[in-house]
């Protein structure tokens, strides 16, 4: 048997790498063109300057694509929930620390609902996309892990997008916060006898996504959006965050007439009186 020589094989890969990488390009500037002819002239212009921050994350992902193939290779392979190790992240305050206010059955809870919702092929693709993140990061405390998605525009923006197609499966938003609510809640009465009602929805539903209803506040971010998802996208994602951050938006406009009117230490008195509770302190539970 005759075996090709390592150093033919490398330059193969190599040139097919730069094919991919080409191709991709070429690909990513016919998209940004088209896209680009549909907009006004000043939108046209402003999506110009998106768009080379958006070439600028193509063209650095398909240079990585050797490295991170090669990390991957050595990873354990039975740690292989890596979108569930993303949705964890926002969440875990709920179920960490000294006074928790949900038991950790919540992941479990989280993982079914994430294959249920999204299916075998669609759950693959998006477990790939975390794990190409958890790599870049390579950071296991969550609060640092989310300090160093903040800084880095590049990797939020492909966090982001993993939260988004998570957001969409809220379109129908009764039928979407229904089927969330009945997989969770039965997951977490199986496992540790707890009753998953409608505080402990609008809980989850806050801490997932909350930092996205920012970012519709602003021009450049709703372009990307409706660059990279489809024209209308950024005002779909405002109108499930509003259903779903109904209860959250409600209390950031109290937050602000407190502030203005309130003294700071009735504000104190109340925090501490919530944090006296005690653990699985939100309500509906058995």
């Amino acid at each position: 048997m005759n075996f090709q020589p390592k150093d033919d094989v490398l330059s193969e890969d190599k040139a097919v790498v730069s094919a991919g990488k080409r191709r991709t390009k070429e690909l990513f500037h016919y998209l940004v063109m088209t896209f680009q002819s549909m907009l006004p002239p000043e939108k046209a212009e402003q999506f110009g300057r998106i768009a080379e921050e958006l070439e600028a994350s193509v063209v650095d992902n398909c240079a990585n694509c050797p490295n991170a193939m090669q990390r991957l290779s050595a990873r354990d392979p039975r740690r292989n929930r890596f979108l569930l190790r993303l949705v964890v992240s926002r969440v875990s305050p709920l179920f960490s620390g000294d006074r928790p206010s949900l038991p950790r059955s919540l992941i479990e809870g989280l993982d079914r609902y994430l294959k249920k919702a999204f299916g075998p092929i669609m759950y693959d693709e998006l477990n790939a996309e975390a794990n190409q993140i958890l790599d870049h990061l390579a950071v296991d405390d969550d609060q640092e892990m989310w300090e160093h998605i903040r800084r880095d525009p590049q990797i939020k923006r492909f966090v982001d997008t993993v939260f988004i197609r998570i957001l969409f499966r809220f379109e129908n938003f009764a039928q979407g916060k229904k089927t969330f609510m009945s997989i969770l809640d039965k997951t977490m009465q199986e496992i540790s006898r707890y009753q998953f009602g409608e505080a402990q929805f609008s809980a989850v539903f806050e801490a997932l996504f909350a930092e996205l209803w920012g970012e519709t506040k602003v021009d450049e971010q709703r372009l990307r959006w409706d660059f990279l998802f489809g024209d209308g996208t950024s005002q779909r994602i405002a109108t499930i965050l509003t259903q779903g951050l109904a209860r959250w938006l409600r209390r950031q406009e109290g937050g602000q007439i407190l502030q203005s009117g309130t003294s700071a230490a009735k504000r104190r008195e109340a925090a501490t009186a919530a944090a006296e509770q005690g653990p699985y302190s939100i309500k509906d539970r058995n």
